[in-house]
């Protein structure tokens, strides 16, 4: 099974988006974990596409960072997903070019 092809045909970051949300719903104590693990795998998945040759997005290596930042220091999430969020927008706008 070639596995880039596989996540182009399935929307993998929303399966992942349904299920951390739900794991937050139903046991909110575990919020930070669910956002760094969210954003661990995102970041995984955005790697997964360099081992089919193509380049690493920037988005990919913020997720990373942004989900090893939560697990390191919970107690600053909200500045991290804060911050990450404002980083996001500006760069799939375009004002951040990297």
């Amino acid at each position: 099974m070639d596995i880039p092809s596989a996540l182009q045909h399935w929307p993998l970051q929303a399966v992942l988006a349904l299920v951390a949300g739900a794991v937050v719903l139903l046991a909110p104590r575990v919020l930070n974990y669910a956002v760094a693990a969210y954003l661990i795998a995102v970041g995984a998945l955005g790697l997964l596409h360099f081992y089919d040759g193509q380049a690493i997005r920037p988005q990919t290596i913020l997720a990373l960072v942004a989900g090893v930042l939560v697990l390191i220091r919970p107690n600053i999430l909200s500045y991290i997903v804060g911050i990450y969020l404002i980083l996001l927008g500006l760069i799939e706008s375009g004002v951040i070019r990297i």
